[in-house]
């Protein structure tokens, strides 16, 4: 320990025998002023960053809850959905896949998906019982034939959102 404070003496000795010019002691000082300055900007980035994440955190989900969810367009409710067999994550699900489509599809695509998907709702829900038991024979002859045209309209949209559409 003796040796660094020796050491460390002798340079201090050796620096302050030193002439150093002014300009380049300015040019030092300004260096060292930007670095300081540079420095000091970064902290409060940080911390930006950190208030804006906490931030996130906590509107994010609460502008879910305020916000209407895309399923009650569809179904009405979600006790609708419960009715006919389903669970509150059966309604969640729903939702988050309608949320990833609402991503991934224009605005005119979006509302067309919807209508569609609406109705094809519509038509499911009068063929699932109580226990979640679709029987498509409820359907008329007609509601058949809406059935198989909404999912040939749906199709693209579908694949489309999962990501498995060619271009």
């Amino acid at each position: 320990m003796s040796f660094e404070k020796e050491l460390r003496e002798e340079l201090r000795q050796a620096a302050d025998s030193m002439y150093c010019p002014p300009e380049l002691q300015e040019r030092v000082q300004q260096s060292y002023q930007r670095y300081l300055n540079e420095k000091r900007g970064k902290s409060p980035m940080k911390k930006r960053l950190l208030a804006s994440i906490a931030a996130a955190a906590i509107l994010i989900p609460s502008a879910a809850f305020a916000a209407s969810n895309l399923t009650d367009e569809i179904f009405g409710s979600s006790k609708k959905i419960e009715q006919r067999g389903g669970t509150q994550e059966d309604s969640q699900e729903i939702e988050g896949f309608l949320q990833a489509a609402k991503g991934k599809l224009a605005d005119a695509e979006f509302k067309e998906y919807m209508e569609l998907t609406k109705q094809l709702m519509q038509l499911k829900l009068k063929i699932t019982d109580e226990n979640g038991v679709t029987n498509e024979e409820k359907l008329t002859k007609e509601e058949q034939k809406q059935w198989r045209e909404l999912a040939t309209k749906l199709a693209p949209y579908f694949e489309k959102i999962n990501g498995t559409a060619k271009p």
